[in-house]
């Protein structure tokens, strides 16, 4: 009975994040948040002192790492239109996907994905640095749900 309780709870524990799955839908409604976030939508957006554009704030480094991946010739002024800035984000955190299944076995949570698009594909879910960006995409979902 012990044991069968204990399974129980720890299912109850793991079913939020198994419950993610991180398909292109999934990946679609993170990427309508952190475009409000990130830019009111605008896709006009300029920020951090002119290197992001777009609703999705995109950096060049991030079409160039998905131009080598996946053989596309995205500019950084591609990055405005909303259409192909959701691409490079999708293709962009599939990398962070791919890369995580390979360190964790498992597919990233929600919450680490956003953290991936902030800090980076390799690392980003780890850096205490997306903490607050996180926070402030987890404050934008509840007050809008």
């Amino acid at each position: 009975m012990k044991r069968l309780f204990s399974l129980l709870l720890l299912g109850i524990l793991i079913l939020p994040v198994m419950s993610f799955t991180t398909s292109k839908a999934n990946l679609l409604q993170i990427a309508d948040i952190l475009k409000e976030i990130e830019s009111n939508n605008n896709p006009e957006a300029v920020g951090d002192g002119g290197l992001a554009f777009g609703v999705l704030q995109i950096h060049e480094a991030c079409i160039m790492d998905v131009n080598r991946y996946y053989g596309t010739n995205y500019t950084h002024r591609d990055a405005k239109n909303p259409i192909i800035a959701e691409d490079i984000f999708v293709k962009y955190i599939s990398l962070g996907i791919k890369l995580y299944k390979l360190k964790c076995g498992t597919n990233p949570s929600e919450f680490q994905i956003v953290r991936m698009w902030n800090g980076g594909y390799h690392s980003g879910y780890k850096y205490n640095s997306t903490l607050k960006y996180l926070a402030k995409y987890k404050r934008y979902k509840l007050e809008n749900s």
